[in-house]
């Protein structure tokens, strides 16, 4: 019966609760899993595979070992004496070297020489090597054991950065395996979260002593290693570089030019200009690293950016369909799933990928997993749009970042040529080609912030001037719309438009067509987010309900469902949000619909309810709807 239940249990399912050894013994699973090596096409039965092991390296000159396929070859120790144990395949003129097996050596010393070396090789920290230790003072590992052991250190950045560069070299591997299924990999590769509500106390906590854990493991690595946190400057304002010397400073700034991911970049460039007083030598490479941001054509080919959108579009998804990290807050996971693009990026940065074909494929199959992800998220982080993650808002964002800190720092670079390569007055200069609104947009681990800057009393009066017109139109939002994210409005802002749509009786005059419509609706639905106003999400639900009826102005359904989450995030309840997003759901479902977008709906409202399972209960009318329309 078990073995039935296993065989229908999902795979991540099943293979947790293999590892479980207190589940196979109560269950009895013996499990003898086959055991394959990359690039040698052979296969052996674990257990006669570690048996023969064992009895090499025992003082067993040589050992014969069959394949699955019936074949026999030669196992033997290959090392000179006083080493770590090195093991061989030998078959005719065939060999190959296995991997290191040292942990089921019957000397002490030999298994515990080889943990440092492996500790300290892919920096598993000690909480995780400390068992291990025990372990292997005891005795030689059964099994279960290696396999749980070396699934430990497969957990690493480390070593999935190098299985990445490797299955790319040998074209093998597929795209799924860039993302791992572990908390514990994902813990490894930025910190444990400690309960921070924002960023900025994360980077000040966790963020803090992973940096400082990095550095003590290896100066130069660790330095490498923390660049992939560099998705927000409170981050990159943590990381210490006093544990590095002249030379390797030079020598890390020289690798990320050449050989460097673009997050990784933006925090050298930060760290760049913070430190450039007393790190002269790394001028020139600070330079070349800002004109190669700058010089990035987000619509290009080799695009940086389009490769980096595409791979956190793929990565964020996948975190959002496995659920790894569903209990953090959102900037935890994006944070994670843009340290791990970044980790990607920079094992591919040089090879030949078809850049424009991959965000094709990406964004077609993760895509919209990501994005309605990040619109359910907006509940609790309402100040990030999913629309933001495109590749030109990307290099807006760094250039508002790179910008922010020279002006921080501007006393380091006044008479550096990096002065006139931000500040000048020339076409080319960062500040010529930065946007003013663009590049100050909130970036995705800030949407649990607040606007850094007060709305100037002009701009507050400008607001009230096109809200209060007597004609209600395009010309009575602009502004209010375009400050929600920049500055911090307040609900009596968001109440001058709610009192608008009603003294409009929900229509709007002089609409050119429906995407300004669109528009319109889209920027009202963020006011209604930003500022937390019910009300203003209620009126504008009323509002799409009115223009759904008439054929010129009716929306596609996913511009309706956006507008509908978006403005859902007024209400950070999530009892209240579910209600709300359930009721507007539930009647776009029973509204005209095609059959196109029945099936649009379906899908995204399924993938919606993932997410947030508690919206099964809001969404079950909609879910039935939906499903017996496309029955027809």
């Amino acid at each position: 019966m078990a073995k039935m239940a296993l065989d229908l249990a999902p795979p991540l399912i099943r293979d947790t609760l293999l590892e479980e050894s207190g589940f196979r013994e109560e269950y009895g699973f013996i499990p003898d899993p086959i055991l394959s090596f990359p690039n040698s096409g052979v296969s052996f039965q674990r257990s006669s595979l570690y048996d023969a092991i064992r009895k090499v390296l025992s003082g067993t000159k040589e050992k014969k070992v069959t394949n699955t396929k019936g074949q026999k070859w030669r196992l033997k120790k290959i090392n000179k004496n006083g080493e770590l144990p090195n093991l061989s395949l030998f078959r005719g003129e065939k060999s190959f070297p296995l991997p290191a097996f040292a942990t089921l050596s019957p000397d002490k010393d030999t298994r515990l020489r080889f943990l440092d070396k492996v500790v300290s090789d892919v920096n598993l920290p000690n909480n995780a090597s400390d068992p291990w230790r025990n372990i292997l003072s005891e005795h030689a590992l059964e099994d279960d054991e290696l396999d749980a052991f070396q699934s430990e250190f497969l957990d690493t950045p480390v070593v999935k950065a190098r299985s990445i560069n490797r299955d790319v070299k040998t074209r093998q591997g597929s795209i799924s395996s860039l993302v791992p299924t572990s908390r514990r990999y994902f813990e490894r590769l930025v910190g444990e979260y400690d309960g921070s509500a924002s960023i900025h106390s994360y980077a000040s906590g966790s963020g803090r002593k992973f940096f400082n854990q990095l550095s003590a493991w290896r100066p130069y690595d660790g330095f490498l290693y923390s660049l992939f946190l560099s998705s927000h400057a409170s981050l990159t304002e943590e990381i210490n570089i006093d544990q590095l010397n002249s030379r390797d400073l030079v020598h890390a700034f020289d690798f990320l030019d050449k050989h460097g991911d673009r997050i990784s970049q933006l925090g050298a460039i930060e760290i760049g200009l913070r430190i450039l007083p007393s790190k002269p030598e790394i001028e020139q490479a600070l330079i070349r690293l800002i004109e190669q941001i700058r010089g990035d054509d987000v619509n290009g080919q080799t695009s940086g950016f389009k490769f980096l959108s595409a791979l956190f579009c793929f990565v964020d998804g996948t975190l959002s369909r496995t659920r790894l990290l569903s209990a953090e807050p959102p900037f935890y996971r994006r944070l994670a799933a843009l340290s791990q693009a970044a980790l990607i990026q920079r094992q591919l940065v040089n090879i030949d990928i078809d850049i424009d074909l991959f965000s094709e494929e990406t964004f077609r199959n993760h895509g919209g997993q990501h994005y309605l992800q990040s619109l359910a998220d907006m509940r609790l982080e309402p100040r990030w749009d999913p629309d933001f993650a495109t590749a030109a808002q990307m290099k807006a964002d760094f250039f508002g970042r790179i910008l922010i800190a020279a002006k921080k720092y501007e006393q380091n670079i006044t008479d550096s040529q990096i002065y006139d390569l931000i500040f000048g007055d020339s076409a080319g200069s960062l500040q010529s080609l930065s946007h003013p609104f663009y590049s100050y947009l909130p970036g995705p681990l800030e949407g649990t912030e607040d606007a850094q800057h007060t709305l100037p009393p002009e701009f507050a009066e400008v607001i009230e001037t096109q809200l209060g017109a007597e004609k209600v139109g395009p010309s009575s939002f602009p502004a209010l719309v375009n400050f929600s994210l920049i500055y911090r409005i307040g609900t009596d802002q968001a109440e001058l438009a709610t009192t608008a749509l009603k003294r409009s009786n929900h229509h709007l005059r002089d609409i050119k067509d429906k995407s300004q419509l669109v528009a319109i609706l889209g920027g009202l639905s963020t006011v209604a987010a930003v500022t937390r106003s019910p009300a203003l999400a209620d009126e504008l639900q009323i509002l799409v309900r009115k223009y759904g009826r008439d054929a010129t102005y009716k929306l596609f359904i996913q511009e309706a469902i956006k507008i509908c989450l978006v403005a859902a995030a007024s209400r950070s309840e999530l009892s209240e949000w579910t209600e709300f997003v359930g009721d507007w759901l539930t009647e776009l479902a029973f509204g005209d619909l095609k059959d196109d977008e029945a099936q649009e709906f379906y899908l995204s409202l399924n993938w919606l309810c993932h997410v947030v399972p508690e919206l099964w209960v809001s969404c079950g009318r909609a879910d039935a709807a939906l499903l017996a329309f496309n029955a027809k």
